[in-house]
């Protein structure tokens, strides 16, 4: 019998790059014996994840995100309103694909077609904040982390992963640090920070070494704080990104944890794998084995749990 499969893509993501995948991805999924059905998002706000959950109410097996980080975290939240959710795919056609680079299949969309055909799965952890939202790969907050979701479509279409970086260096002269208090583990951390991410996966922002220890289905986050620093101890900090070395600086708090509260007095945006969540208080939980996706296991041994 065949398995009921949806391809949920965003139109704009990756200069169109699923329109000419679109041939391929209907070949190896019916070859696969898959009912393909294929729906594009919308402009309107939170429609992929409407559409996810539609699938996810009405029998379908499989639900593929064919898009970039924003996609694939509009299709988790579908995903994670129903009690048995369907299995998760993803295609990775947008800017920076963090959650298909933590899978190892970020850079060949087709490959990862021929990961989904063979249909090998790992059950992976989902964070919930405040109850309502959920998020695959992480939560952020802090000035330089707006960036995600500051940069329009259209900038992301023309400039890929420079639109970030040209981004970036406009809000530099505003980066300021924030208050706060994060709770975690029973100890309370007060003080000026820049950022802080709350993870589940190795790559953010197209940076696979921020967070080597992570495992996506460890039952745990990878907490990281980074303190009010100078700008240029900051460069020199994202200079050992690179190297590996920046969870050794006196200036960044890293710890795993099951959980982290954030209260600011002031304004602290919230995002959730990019997209814009809200402002804090936050209460950041993990689901443990919450989903199934779609991976080839030994490629991503070294992120699983032994």
């Amino acid at each position: 019998m065949q398995k009921k499969a949806m391809i949920i893509y965003n139109p704009a993501a990756g200069k169109n790059k699923f329109r000419k995948l679109l041939p391929d991805a209907e070949k190896i999924l019916t070859e696969a014996d898959f009912e393909v059905t294929l729906v594009p998002s919308t402009p309107v706000p939170k429609s992929t994840t409407a559409i996810a959950k539609h699938a996810a109410e009405n029998g379908f097996d499989i639900v593929i995100a064919a898009g970039g980080d924003g996609t694939v975290n509009e299709v988790v939240n579908g995903l994670m309103q129903v009690e048995n959710p369907p299995k998760l795919g993803i295609l990775p056609v947008g800017t920076t694909n963090d959650y298909a680079r933590a899978l190892n299949c970020a850079k060949n969309p087709l490959e990862a077609l021929h990961i989904i055909a063979k249909q090998e799965t790992v059950r992976v952890d989902i964070g919930k904040a405040n109850e309502t939202e959920f998020f695959i790969n992480n939560a952020a907050g802090g000035k330089i982390t707006e960036i995600t979701y500051a940069v329009k479509e259209s900038m992301k279409s023309k400039w890929g992963r420079l639109a970030y970086l040209f981004s970036g260096l406009t809000m530099l002269p505003n980066l300021s640090p924030i208050q706060v208090e994060i709770t975690y583990n029973d100890k309370i951390f007060s003080g000026e920070i820049l950022l802080f991410f709350v993870n589940k996966s190795n790559s953010i922002g197209g940076m696979e070494t921020l967070c080597p220890p992570a495992e996506l289905n460890s039952g745990m986050f990878e907490l990281l704080i980074l303190k009010k620093v100078s700008p240029k101890k900051l460069f020199q900090l994202f200079a050992s990104i690179k190297k590996g070395t920046h969870l050794n600086s006196p200036y960044v708090i890293h710890t795993r944890t099951n959980k982290v509260t954030i209260k600011s007095e002031a304004d602290l945006n919230v995002s959730y794998d990019g997209v814009y969540g809200g402002k804090a208080p936050y209460t950041i939980e993990v689901i443990p084995e919450a989903l199934e996706v779609f991976a080839d296991k030994n490629r991503i041994s070294a992120r699983l749990r032994g």
